[in-house]
């Protein structure tokens, strides 16, 4: 039987990525932290975490990580069950890439800010989420990657079809014969930020070739890269579920009819899940389902 108390300093020191800090945020020493952590990995014939250059979980850290996070929510959701006023709610954390999160992920977010939890949404490329989830620091993550990590499963959800769109003024200026390798070269191209690779596989796949050396800017924003669109700053690459409308309106032009970029997203979770995070995992799923693209 693994020790709580280990345990739960174990979780501290993970969470605070430091030993001191750890030892400040349980009021005890450092020796005391180094003591829990070395009779637990003792305990479990492990070593559980590296200490250099940062501190950071093993492999096995990991699974002891997942481990302690799935008694805290099974122990939450009991204590909430016998007396739901008097204990604070449950800390539950998830990575999402910001488009999903301006989108179709919003919902989710507002009904599980309802629900009996504190959330916490951590934003990242959708390439690069799945590493918050390996670090501990997060219960589930939307991701491009459709391995999952040991311990875990990764769910196809759908995908997010992205339109190459400019304002109207832009597209007659720069490409009044069509979306041409030239042009694009001429002009910048609105990204969210350097690991924003979408804007380099929709070019390769329109053009059939790879395109690089064109001018960037970059808007790490759903919202302020559209409106550097709108302000003619440059043509970008827009969610479907937000440049549709702005399409029929008028007020954006699609610079590639028929040729959209669809990308593949996976929502990564625990292989076993405790109730609570089990039923996280079917609100996600079920509204990806109602939202993104299944029929390519």
């Amino acid at each position: 039987m693994l020790d709580r108390q280990q345990l739960e300093t174990f979780a501290t020191v993970v969470q605070h990525k430091h030993f001191r800090r750890a030892a400040a945020a349980l009021n005890i020493s450092a020796g005391a932290v180094s003591q829990r952590i070395k009779m637990l990995e003792e305990s479990v014939g492990a070593v559980l975490l590296m200490r250099e250059p940062m501190v950071t979980p093993t492999q096995a850290g990991e699974a002891i990580h997942r481990y302690i996070m799935a008694v805290r929510l099974l122990e939450d959701d009991a204590l909430q069950h016998i007396k739901p006023d008097r204990f604070p709610p449950v800390d539950f954390a998830i990575a999402v890439n910001a488009d999903s999160l301006a989108t179709w992920f919003e919902p989710v977010a507002w009904q599980l800010a309802r629900q009996h939890v504190a959330l916490e949404i951590i934003v990242d490329d959708q390439d690069h989420t799945l590493t918050a989830l390996a670090r501990g620091d997060v219960k589930g993550c939307i991701s491009t990657q459709r391995q999952p990590l040991v311990g875990f499963v990764a769910e196809f959800v759908g995908g997010m079809r992205y339109r190459c769109v400019a304002t109207p003024e832009f597209a007659e200026l720069h490409f009044a014969g069509g979306l041409t390798l030239p042009g694009t070269l001429k002009v910048a191209a609105i990204l969210f930020n350097r690991k924003d690779s979408l804007h380099n596989s929709f070019l390769a796949s329109f053009f059939r070739v790879a395109v690089c050396g064109y001018r960037k800017h970059y808007f790490p924003s759903p919202t302020a890269l559209l409106n550097a669109i709108f302000d003619g700053l440059g043509y970008g690459l827009v969610p479907e579920m937000q440049a549709e409308p702005l399409i029929s309106a008028g007020q954006l032009v699609d610079l590639a009819p028929g040729h959209s970029l669809v990308v593949d997203l996976y929502w990564h979770h625990w292989e076993s899940e405790p109730p609570p995070a089990a039923n996280i995992s079917q609100l996600v799923m079920d509204q990806a389902r109602r939202c993104l693209v299944h029929d390519i």
